[in-house]
């Protein structure tokens, strides 16, 4: 082995100019639509997020607009009950006045029918009284009876009309 001491290797600048080459060839051939796919790829994806983002916007916007209906219902029901329930109070605190004007009503129509009947019972016994002294005066003249007989006919008499009572 007895050769130059400074000896040039070919195979390493033959590495080195393919190497050059190859990145040369890359950038001007493949560096541009790598760049431009990579690119693509990024905006495709900032196009997805804004997508996403107004997506869920939306749905922030309905989520709210859901819950103000929801409010406005609850408070409709409620409203609608409030409502029914004075309309059925007023109702009860109308057939309870009804109730009473019917039974001042009954209670009117009850005393005018006991008035009536004690009215009855009186005019019945003022023509019993009068049939009684009628009687009474046929017996004085038929027996034509003295004083004492005449005292004992009253008492008689009376007696009659009390237990009549």
């Amino acid at each position: 082995m007895g050769g130059n001491p400074i000896q040039f290797d070919y195979t390493v600048l033959a590495t080195v100019l393919s190497f050059l080459l190859l990145v040369w060839l890359l950038s001007k051939k493949a560096w541009g639509p790598l760049m431009k796919m990579m690119e693509e790829r990024r905006s495709n994806i900032e196009s997805m997020l804004a997508q996403a983002e107004n997506e869920r916007q939306q749905a922030e916007q309905i989520k709210r607009e859901y819950q103000e209906e929801m409010r406005k219902a609850r408070q409709e029901a409620q409203e609608v009950i409030a409502k029914a329930t004075k309309v059925s109070e007023a109702r009860s605190a109308e057939i309870l006045a009804e109730s009473h004007v019917e039974a001042e009503k009954i209670k009117k129509s009850a005393l005018v029918d006991i008035e009536r009947e004690r009215d009855r019972a009186i005019s019945e016994v003022k023509a019993q009284v009068a049939d009684l002294s009628v009687l009474v005066a046929e017996k004085i003249i038929r027996q034509k009876l003295d004083m004492k007989g005449q005292g004992q006919l009253i008492e008689q008499f009376i007696q009659e009309v009390g237990d009549m009572q």
